[in-house]
């Protein structure tokens, strides 16, 4: 965590365990908590567990023990508590999830379904809701986009979108599930610096999965690095050194220093940077 924040704490996980059918073991037991206005970063290989953390916080993926506490609405342990809990808590995804025969606007204001009925969301949204997702779209560089089809958008512009239905719930949180894995180094940059930026400026709280451990380093407040189901880091990215990455990465230190010296090759097919260094690190 920066040490030149005051953080108050948003939300938090206390003894979370989370087993899969056929006794798969995502998460074992883990108390933490999460900062307001602090933009966390999860690093891990696959299976180590981020995904899995960073769903059951809005119980996409429900506990099998322990409690999830909003330090608004109390432990999500009923529907109604959920309910509230989650109009606050936005998502973006990795591949967007958005209807792509709808238009920019359309999709954006799906992220205010959770303040309407179920009957009165069949209705045209009322102009307040126009105008906010509006707003949202002009936050993200989109507002001439409002009327394109997604289809007709980029994959960053696309995520973008994702980005500003997120902002259309006016949310307190926001969980993005590796935002930027499917987009090119250059634009992934571009929507992490914008995401980084709109959450500064609200005093929104982020916690982002990300391949990339370049970019953890350079936009995360505090790392939270998870290896064998359960956190073997948590700190700020300035005492991220080779011995902490050893521990999230499962490697020798020596092995990471020897990696690191090994000049990186872009994948063409991918847009990824396939070697593992210490400075950018792919993670499936």
């Amino acid at each position: 965590m920066a040490t030149t924040k005051a953080f108050q704490s948003i939300l938090s996980v206390d003894n979370l365990g989370i087993t899969y059918p056929g006794g798969i073991e995502a998460l074992r037991s883990t108390s933490i908590s999460f900062q307001r206005g602090e933009f966390n970063v999860l690093l891990g290989l696959s299976g180590a567990g981020k995904s899995s953390l960073l769903r059951a916080l809005n119980h996409l993926v429900k506990p099998t023990s322990g409690k999830v506490t909003s330090a608004e609405f109390g432990v999500l342990n009923n529907q109604r508590t959920l309910r509230r809990h989650r109009r606050k808590t936005a998502m973006v995804f990795q591949h967007h999830q958005l209807i792509l025969r709808h238009t920019a606007l359309q999709n954006v204001l799906m992220g205010r379904l959770g303040y309407h009925s179920f009957w009165r969301s069949l209705l045209p949204m009322p102009r307040a809701d126009l105008e906010l997702a509006l707003h949202c779209l002009d936050r993200v560089g989109l507002a001439d986009k409002a009327l394109s089809r997604i289809d007709q958008l980029s994959g960053g512009q696309q995520q973008r979108v994702g980005i500003a239905r997120a902002l259309a719930q006016q949310p307190d949180i926001i969980l993005a599930d590796e935002p930027v894995a499917s987009l090119d180094p250059a634009t992934s940059e571009k929507v992490l610096t914008l995401l980084k930026k709109i959450c500064a400026e609200d005093g929104i709280t982020a916690v982002v999965s990300l391949h990339q451990l370049e970019y953890a380093r350079h936009f995360a407040d505090r790392i939270i690095g998870l290896a064998n189901a359960e956190v073997v880091f948590d700190a700020s990215p300035t005492q991220l050194d080779d011995t902490q990455l050893a521990l999230i990465y499962k490697q020798a230190p020596t092995d990471l220093k020897k990696t690191s010296k090994t000049k990186p090759t872009e994948d063409s097919a991918t847009n990824r940077l396939p070697s593992k260094t210490a400075t950018q690190l792919e993670i499936a």
